[in-house]
């Protein structure tokens, strides 16, 4: 089954909001059975179609939950640094019931789960982590994504952006031409859709800019438990030299680089990310 077929025939998660004890509202999308698995998403908003969270929810009980500053940017007023969104994954956790779980997650969510692992130890029994940003190194930096055009964003997240997956998603995030592209700008889905686009980079950008390393490469020594860096070989946003820095950083961990496949893995090769997560959480 192709990757588009394989998230095409994916069930949708369900969508419920949990009350932090700070007051905060967060949504949490959760679907599948089985033991529990929480998934962090990347830069990207959540979605209730998320294809890889539905592909894990085929063996776990996900638990997928919207980052702070990904629905309204105001969420973002209490959560100042790393050490407080790390504080609001445990809080949330608490919440959940989650205690010693399975954690992966993707670029953003990659350094999301690396944060908490490495404040809150016992909120995750294995972490799994996909291209996490989060590290930085002079001589192999990670690409500025905020100030790269738009024209060239595509090419730096897929391993080839002539593939039919790229070609589609350049297509779908493309405006039609004249009056009908005007049309579309006006309507209510397509504003929607913006908002939520700039909210996340600003979610993102708090945490991230202007360098993403905020101190995580001191703490990872205290996500002690088993680990697995999952990268594409050909990621050009955060290169697969840092799929070694983490390996080396985190002091249980395997690392898995996958050859012709580029930041976004997870729709390059979904199955066979999906597969190695769930053979590690197990």
């Amino acid at each position: 089954m192709s990757e588009a077929k394989l998230a095409e025939s994916e069930a949708k998660l369900t969508e419920s909001v949990v009350t932090l004890p700070t007051g905060a509202e967060v949504r949490v999308f959760r679907g599948g059975s089985g033991a529990p698995l929480v998934w962090l998403h990347p830069a990207s908003r959540i979605t209730a179609e998320d294809p890889v969270a539905n592909a894990l929810a085929e063996h776990f009980d996900v638990y997928a939950p919207m980052a702070p500053g990904f629905h309204e940017l105001g969420e973002l007023d209490e959560v100042r640094d790393a050490h407080e969104l790390a504080m609001f994954y445990d809080d949330l956790f608490g919440v959940l019931g989650l205690e010693g779980v399975p954690v992966a997650g993707h670029s953003f969510g990659g350094m999301v789960a690396a944060e908490l692992a490495a404040h809150y130890p016992r909120r995750v029994s294995r972490l799994a982590v996909v291209c996490p940003v989060g590290l930085w190194d002079d001589r192999y930096p990670m690409v500025d994504l905020f100030a790269t055009p738009a024209l060239k964003v595509n090419d730096l997240l897929w391993g080839d952006p002539g593939s039919e997956l790229a070609r589609a998603a350049a297509a779908a995030s493309a405006l039609p031409e004249g009056e009908e592209g005007i049309a579309l700008m006006e309507t209510e889905e397509y504003i929607e859709n913006l908002v939520s686009m700039v909210s996340g980079f600003t979610a993102v950008a708090k945490f991230i800019w202007p360098l993403p390393d905020k101190g995580l490469a001191r703490r990872l020594y205290r996500a002690t438990m088993p680990s697995l860096v999952i990268w594409g070989a050909k990621d050009r946003l955060t290169p697969h030299e840092y799929a070694e820095d983490f390996g080396r950083l985190l002091p249980d961990s395997r690392v898995e680089v996958l050859a012709d496949a580029g930041h976004l893995v997870t729709l390059e090769r979904t199955a066979e990310v999906v597969g190695l997560i769930r053979d590690f959480a197990r």
